[in-house]
């Protein structure tokens, strides 16, 4: 049974030019330590920050709270899998704040996409 569904596009010059505004700050912030590596070793990191940055927004509308009810940025990690597939790993007080919410076993399905202008994350959350 589907539990939400979210969905978030951004411009990755909006991405880039807030990490060169604000950096290190802005990363840590928003971004997992491996999250950071990854996109750091991409060539055109600012679409990888972006599309990650896409798929905590549309997790966020699936899970039904928006980010501005207690949503931690960095305990909502975008990882793959050996195969390259992206997944959402929650962490920290996420957890306990995503069962309260779905109130079951869930399993997340997300997808990324991007190029140099726009990034784009669909999030789906199934009740298990």
């Amino acid at each position: 049974m589907i539990f939400g569904i979210g969905i978030d596009t951004i411009e990755v010059p909006r991405i880039e030019r807030t990490i060169s505004e604000y950096g290190e700050q802005f990363l840590n912030r928003i971004f997992s330590d491996d999250e950071i590596s990854y996109c750091q070793s991409r060539r055109f990191s600012a679409e990888h920050f972006a599309a990650r940055f896409a798929a905590k927004e549309a997790f966020a509308k699936a899970i039904g709270t928006g980010i501005r009810r207690g949503f931690i940025w960095k305990e909502v990690e975008v990882g793959k899998e050996y195969s390259g597939k992206p997944v959402i790993v929650i962490h920290g007080s996420m957890i306990r704040k995503v069962i309260n919410i779905v109130s079951s076993e869930y399993w997340v399905q997300v997808s990324l996409t991007h190029t140099k202008e726009v990034a784009e994350a669909i999030v789906i959350i199934e009740k298990v």
